[in-house]
C-alpha cells in the first residue's frame, strides 16, 4: 500500500496530514529550543527513522551493541516495548536478549526514567542504544542515527495519515547520520537527496540476507540452508511494518506461497490466525514468520498441534559501504 489507509479515504487522510505535520513541526520547534529535554548519565546513541514500520533498525541496533562490545564496552539497549502486553517482554526486547546474551534491555514508555531507575538501581552498562528514538526527543542523544529503507523511498511521502512519515522530512537536518538499508550498491540519486538536506551523504548503505533456516516443531529445533525452501509451499505469517523484502525472498528461493496472513507490526496471534495456520499446517511443508513472531508464536502455539514446522530465516546485516565510518562515529561518542 501507499499510504496506511484505503485509497478512498485520501480525501480525509490528506487535511488530517497537513493538521498533523503542522501539530510536529511545533513540537520539534519546542524541543529544539532544549525545553523539557533530560540528559542520561551514559553516552546515548540513537537509532531511529522517519517512516513508520520496518526499515532494519534491529539488525543495526545489534551490530552496534557487537561492535561496541569488541571494543570493550558494555551496551545496554533501551526501548519502549510498543503495542506489548508486557512491554519487558515485547518481542524485540526478547530477540535482543536472545542474540545478545547478558544483555540489558531497558524498557519502558518513559525513557528518561527507566534510565534513572536503571542506574540507580545499579545498571552496569557504560553506554545507552536507544531503539527507535529519533522522535523521542525528550532523551538527549550523543548520535543521532537514522536508517532510511531504499526499497521505499521516504523522499515520495508524505506525513500520517496520508503517508507513511512519522515527522516532515525536513526532521533529517537534526540527524548526525543516515544509514541507508535494503540498498544492494550505493546509489548517487538517493545520496544526493539526503544531501540535500542534511548536507551529507549517508554514512553507511547496508543490504540484508538469509543465511539459513531454523526449524521449530514438536520435537524441537533444527536447522536447513536456505534451498530447502525450493519449491515448497508455505503458509507466511509477517506481523512486521513491511513484509515485502521477506516476501520477496521468499519469490527469489522459489518458494509457493499458499497462504498469507497480514497482520499489523508487533501485532499479537490471534485465536483466528492459530486456527487458520494449524488448517493450513496440513497443505503446506512450513509456515514462515520473522523471529519477531517467533517468540510471540511460541507462546501461544502447541507445536504438536501443528502438521509442519515453523520457519525462521536467519537475517543478518552486510555493508555494502561505510562500516568503518560507522564504527568511527560510536567510538567518537565513547571518547
Amino acid at each position: 500500500m501507499n499510504t496506511p489507509m484505503p485509497t478512498w479515504l485520501q480525501f480525509f487522510t490528506t487535511p488530517v496530514s497537513w493538521l498533523y505535520t503542522k501539530i510536529i513541526r511545533i513540537r520539534n520547534r519546542h524541543y529544539d529550543k532544549g525545553k523539557n529535554v533530560h540528559s542520561a548519565a551514559l553516552p546515548v546513541i540513537a537509532v531511529g527513522n522517519v517512516t513508520v514500520g520496518g526499515t532494519g533498525k534491529t539488525p543495526l541496533v545489534t551490530w552496534i551493541v557487537r561492535k561496541l562490545r569488541s571494543h570493550g564496552y558494555n551496551p545496554a539497549i533501551v526501548m519502549r516495548g510498543y503495542a506489548a502486553v508486557d512491554p519487558q517482554n515485547a518481542d524485540e526486547a526478547v530477540e535482543y536478549r536472545e542474540k545478545l546474551k547478558d544483555i540489558d534491555v531497558i524498557v519502558g514508555s518513559n525513557r528518561v526514567e527507566t534510565i534513572q531507575k536503571y542506574i540507580e538501581g545499579g545498571g552496569t552498562a557504560d553506554c545507552l542504544i536507544m531503539d527507535d528514538g529519533f522522535q523521542h526527543r525528550r532523551l538527549a542523544r550523543d548520535v543521532d542515527i537514522v536508517v532510511m529503507d531504499y526499497l521505499r523511498d521516504p523522499f515520495l511521502q508524505r506525513v500520517l495519515p496520508a503517508g507513511w512519515l512519522r515527522e516532515p522530512i525536513e526532521g533529517l537536518q537534526r540527524c548526525d547520520a543516515v544509514v541507508v538499508s535494503h540498498a544492494n550498491c550505493v546509489v548517487e540519486e538517493f545520496a544526493e537527496k539526503v544531501r540535500n538536506i542534511t548536507g551529507e551523504n549517508p554514512v553507511a548503505w547496508t543490504s540484508h540476507h538469509w543465511s539459513g533456516l531454523e526449524l521449530f516443531d514438536a520435537e524441537g529445533k533444527s536447522e536447513r540452508p536456505l534451498d530447502w525452501l525450493t519449491g515448497r509451499s508455505v503458509a507466511v505469517r509477517l506481523g512486521i511494518g513491511y513484509p515485502g523484502p521477506v516476501i520477496e525472498a521468499l519469490v527469489r528461493l522459489g518458494t509457493k506461497i499458499s497462504l498469507q496472513l497480514h497482520a499489523g507490526d508487533h501485532q499479537p496471534f490471534t485465536n483466528d490466525e492459530i486456527t487458520q495456520l494449524k488448517k493450513a499446517s496440513a497443505e503446506v511443508d512450513g509456515i514462515v514468520m520473522t523471529f519477531k513472531d517467533w517468540v510471540k508464536a511460541r507462546d501461544v502455539i502447541d507445536l504438536s498441534t501443528l502438521q509442519c514446522p515453523i520457519i525462521v530465516p536467519a537475517l543478518e546485516l552486510d555493508f555494502v559501504q561505510g562500516a568503518d565510518q560507522l564504527e568511527a562515529k560510536l567510538l567518537a561518542v565513547m571518547k
